[in-house]
């Protein structure tokens, strides 16, 4: 028989949740006939809008205080922390172990060989046209919802906000700020450049979540930050676009 577990909130991590290969494998071939029926910017729109309408569907939560929304993150009773696995790591940064898509992603090379170009495709694609923070297309998915998902979580009555810090990819590609990002970034999470690269390594992405306000130092930083968060695999900044920009800006 096979195994089975109950998904409630705080008690089963998206990680511990059993796979089906049929699934795993059905999902990505669905993606793939999208992109070949309505092309690479049908695909991005399509996964775009799964993204923000799973989050659409989540509660709001409220909570008095920052030291509260931790705590449920850690605790596992934030929607945050039960749909991706969030976790505080230190300062503003929260990292995701794993990417609950990995696994089908994996199970589909090792059934069905490599994965279709339109994967490359559509990430770049998104990377120029919507955000520049994706290192493969699953992304899409995940950045989507939580762009929505934070206008649902307030702490005292107010959204909490969110930038992409750093992504790794199924096959270990990681994605960073460029140079002229990284100071911006580590002084709103008010962690190190080592903190960074070390939860990076150890975890699938890292996230700045930090509440309205922010204190002292990510306030000052906000204030100085160009009104564009650009990330790129290589370390060059292109030119930005006004559909390049993230939550940081604020």
């Amino acid at each position: 028989m096979a195994e089975q577990a109950t998904f409630i909130r705080g008690r089963v991590k998206p990680q511990d949740l059993p796979t089906n290969p049929i699934i795993d494998v059905c999902m990505i071939l669905f993606l793939e006939d999208i992109a070949e029926k309505q092309g690479v910017d049908g695909l991005c729109a399509y996964m775009l809008s799964q993204g923000a309408a799973l989050a659409e569907t989540m509660s709001a939560e409220d909570y008095a205080t920052w030291e509260d929304f931790i705590a449920a993150i850690n605790e596992g009773r934030s929607i945050f922390s039960a749909l991706e696995g969030l976790e505080h790591f230190a300062g503003y940064a929260m990292v995701t172990p794993v990417s609950p898509f990995h696994e089908a992603i994996i199970t589909y090379i090792r059934l069905m060989g490599e994965i279709l170009e339109a994967h490359d495709k559509v990430v770049d694609y998104y990377n120029g046209t919507v955000m520049n923070a994706a290192v493969e297309s699953m992304n899409i998915i995940h950045q989507a919802f939580r762009r929505e998902l934070v206008k649902r979580i307030t702490v005292a009555g107010k959204p909490v906000r969110y930038a992409e810090m750093a992504v790794k990819g199924y096959n270990g590609n990681i994605k960073l700020p460029p140079d002229g990002w990284i100071d911006v970034l580590l002084e709103k999470a008010e962690i190190t450049m080592t903190h960074l690269s070390m939860a990076i390594r150890q975890n699938n992405s890292v996230l700045l979540v930090y509440p309205p306000g922010g204190g002292e130092k990510a306030e000052a930083a906000a204030a100085s930050a160009p009104k564009v968060l650009r990330l790129k695999e290589e370390v060059k900044f292109e030119e930005e676009t006004p559909a390049a920009r993230t939550e940081a800006e604020e």
